[in-house]
């Protein structure tokens, strides 16, 4: 009998939840709901699977004794054509548990397709979807497992990762919530958090609580086909490799899920260090967020190039990596973060500049007066970004791809100009140009070149400058956007 006519009869055979026995599963759900927020939602991610729809009726059986506001959601992929079946299913499922669900359709876009392949751009497109349903202060529960904890300890390790990535997955983090949700007047450093009951808990248990309920495969769960190949990773591991381990080690996927759990204690000792250490070496009071109309969002922050220098090579690599995980930027690849070592030890007069990027974000890194500039930006116009010296991402200082178009900064000038109270009749907003000159109050004229710099300017931002240009060429003010107007000509005569 195919799933899909399978359909009428999910969940009757099941037991009620009432009569669900005492387990450590049940448990760990339960510490987990009352642990969480009275006055906020309790989102459980429910793709249709034994290990989502057993979380799903552990909520229901739990909240039974601890009131909260659960909601399930789920994702259809568009990948296959089970998908539409694997909806009906989590629609009944709901309707029996008495429990509302929201339902997202993920569109993969081609190039995340084929620069992150199925399994990554899947993943990571399946997070979003079911963050976008998220307010500040709500909980989104993963139906991962011991045995999905062993097994991405050892994808980690195959991949060659540091301890971060061979902790695995941590039962609890922060997750953003996406400012530009409608109707929520969210801020960017607002957060839900998304929590994995179910991870101490090996896949076993799960299965025989399943059984003890009466739940049967192609009634009250849905197998997904592709489970099953063995092209994906994952599935390589759980089918052909873990078995092996087993037989020789039974005590091998506990093991390992302990080992990663060891690992978590131990790195959040690192990101303590890691805290400590870039709040020495960061340069405090120059921290920039600007919203640009057509880019999005730019961030800007500063390490101080003699604190960095006073630290081992391995802190420094500490570091850095701590600034990008902490504010959710792209960590550089280790090739570029070599890059950025050498760039501690650039002269004080060059400007020299490392650059990466992902599907979110571009990183543009720059060395100049004793300082380490970062500049982040949340859209990248062009895939990936160009370098002056091949694939090192290392070069001189440089116009970049993904720059805010002139008309936009003319346009904020002039926004600033208005803001003052001053008319704009006999006024644009121009571009600098060679031989311009400022009368400054108690200074006489002064080259804007050299105000550009007394104002520690940097080289690749002066081409934001906008000054506000008389129609007799006469310049009456200064305007950048990290500034505002921050030099007006003096009135009076020189």
């Amino acid at each position: 009998m195919s799933l899909s006519s399978s359909l009428d009869s999910v969940c009757l055979r099941a037991q009620p939840l009432s009569e669900m026995a005492e387990s450590r599963a049940l448990v760990a759900v339960r510490e987990a709901l009352e642990a969480s927020d009275a006055s906020r939602t309790v989102w459980i991610a429910l793709s249709g699977g034994l290990d989502s729809v057993m979380l799903a009726r552990l909520a229901a059986r739990a909240v039974q004794g601890c009131p909260r506001r659960l909601r399930l959601v789920h994702v259809h992929h568009g990948l296959q054509a089970a998908n539409d079946a694997f909806e009906q299913l989590a629609r009944r499922l709901a309707s029996r548990l008495g429990l509302p669900l929201s339902v997202r359709r993920l569109a993969l876009a081609e190039a995340a397709l084929k620069s992150r392949g199925l399994e990554a751009a899947a993943r990571e497109g399946r997070l979003a979807a079911l963050s976008a349903c998220l307010a500040a202060g709500d909980s989104l529960w993963l139906a991962q497992h011991q045995d999905d904890q062993a097994e991405t300890l050892l994808l980690n390790a195959l991949r060659g990762s540091g301890g971060r990535g061979l902790a695995a997955m941590p039962p609890e983090r922060a997750l953003a919530v996406d400012e530009a949700s409608p109707g929520r007047g969210q801020t960017a450093h607002e957060r839900a958090r998304l929590l994995r009951p179910l991870l101490g808990i090996p896949r076993h248990e799960i299965q025989t609580l399943a059984s003890q309920q009466g739940l049967q495969a192609g009634h009250d769960w849905c197998e997904d086909p592709s489970n099953v190949d063995q092209q994906f990773d994952r599935n390589y591991l759980r089918h052909s490799v873990v078995p092996l381990l087993r037989a020789r080690w039974p005590q091998a996927v506990a093991s390992l899920a302990r080992s990663a759990q060891q690992l978590q204690e131990e790195q959040s000792l690192l990101d303590e260090l890691a805290a400590e250490l870039l709040a020495k070496v960061q340069v405090t009071g120059v921290e920039r967020v600007a919203q640009r109309q057509a880019q999005g969002r730019e961030q800007e922050t500063r390490l101080s190039l003699a604190e960095l220098a006073d630290l081992s090579e391995p802190r420094q690599r500490l570091v850095l990596r701590h600034l990008c995980q902490s504010r959710g930027w792209p960590v550089p690849p280790r090739g570029r973060l070599m890059s950025l070592q050498r760039l501690i030890a650039t002269p004080p007069d060059s400007v020299a500049e490392v650059h990466w990027a992902n599907a979110e974000y571009a990183v543009s890194v720059r060395a100049w007066r004793g300082q380490l500039w970062w500049q982040v930006s949340d859209t990248v116009i062009e895939q990936g970004v160009r370098h002056r010296q091949g694939d090192t991402g290392c070069g001189r200082s440089g116009r970049q791809p993904g720059e805010t178009p002139s008309s936009e900064w003319d346009a904020e000038a002039c926004k600033a100009w208005r803001a003052l109270g001053r008319g704009e009749e006999h006024v644009a907003f121009t571009s600098r140009q060679p031989g311009d000159v400022l009368r400054v109050a108690g200074r006489g004229r002064r080259d804007i070149k050299r105000l550009l710099q007394e104002a520690d300017i940097p080289p690749w931002q002066r081409d934001q400058l906008r000054v506000a240009r008389m129609h007799d060429g006469t310049v009456a003010g200064l305007w950048h956007p990290s500034r505002g107007w921050w030099l007006l000509a003096s009135l009076a005569r020189q």
